[in-house]
């Protein structure tokens, strides 16, 4: 079903078209800066390139719009439903997405920088190569998302579930993981210097070759178990995290350890092990 012609022309002569039929509408490369869509129905609508710095999108339906390269700086994207959305290359930073349903969404590139994803969706989403940094995220569920070389650099992802996330050299320095699900997330190359990771489930991650220096939190009393962590290195290698052969060395040959306990006993620094 098309788009209704007369909210078309109404969206263009006055930027209102709250609740407004715009589904499959050619919108390409349009200046709707400020425009108020809040409630629209944009399903499959065409925004490719198109102004939306301002914007109030609010509760908009936009699953599977096309919004490549489109300008959603400072824009309010709350609560909008947007499974599938195409979204790369677009312009985010300062956006509004909390409670946002973006499963499956496409991301790749975007700017996402001092953006609000709190408690938005992201399942399964594809982020390769989006610049988060010091976004808001906390409680955001990005189980199964593609985050290779993101930046999120300071980012709040307290409370998130990053569960079989793929953070493949992603930067996660000074990121805020506090309580954060990352059983069977993949950090491969990872930069979590200074990362927050106190109360953090890593039951399974792949740790190898993560940068970890100044990370908070890996030296628990009760640390989760299955975790894989970075091989052994030469004391003289770049970003070898302090104690971390001992670490290893725990992982490998502490007698006490069982298949199906969820203590690994892992000495903190400064301890004998």
């Amino acid at each position: 079903m098309s788009a209704n012609n007369a909210h078309i022309k109404r969206l263009l002569a006055t930027k209102q078209c709250q609740g407004g039929d715009l589904r499959d509408a050619q919108l390409t490369r349009l200046n709707l800066a400020n425009a108020d869509l809040s409630g629209a129905k944009l399903m499959f609508a065409n925004l490719n390139g198109t102004n939306l710095n301002q914007a109030n999108l609010s509760g908009a339906e936009l699953s599977f719009a096309n919004l490549v390269a489109a300008d959603l700086a400072r824009s309010d994207l709350s609560g909008i439903d947007a499974k599938g959305v195409n979204l790369l290359d677009a312009k985010l930073n300062e956006a509004e997405l909390g409670g946002a349903d973006l499963v499956f969404a496409t991301l790749v590139n975007s700017q996402l920088q001092n953006s609000n994803l709190s408690g938005a969706s992201l399942e399964g989403a594809n982020l390769i190569g989006a610049n988060l940094h010091t976004a808001q995220m906390s409680g955001v569920n990005l189980a199964g998302a593609n985050l290779g070389h993101t930046q999120l650099i300071g980012a709040n992802l307290s409370n998130a579930d990053l569960s079989n996330a793929r953070l493949v050299e992603a930067d996660l320095s000074d990121a805020n993981l506090s309580g954060v699900n990352l059983r069977n997330a993949n950090l491969l190359n990872a930069n979590l210097n200074g990362a927050n990771l106190t109360g953090a489930d890593l039951s399974g991650a792949n740790l190898a070759q993560a940068k970890l220096d100044g990370a908070i939190g890996l030296y628990q009393e009760n640390p989760v178990s299955g975790m894989r962590t970075p091989p052994e290195r030469h004391p003289s290698s770049a970003h070898t995290h302090p104690n971390m052969s001992s670490y290893v060395s725990v992982l490998h040959t502490n007698s006490s350890l069982h298949s199906g306990s969820n203590h690994l006993g892992l000495p903190r620094p400064g301890l004998p092990s």
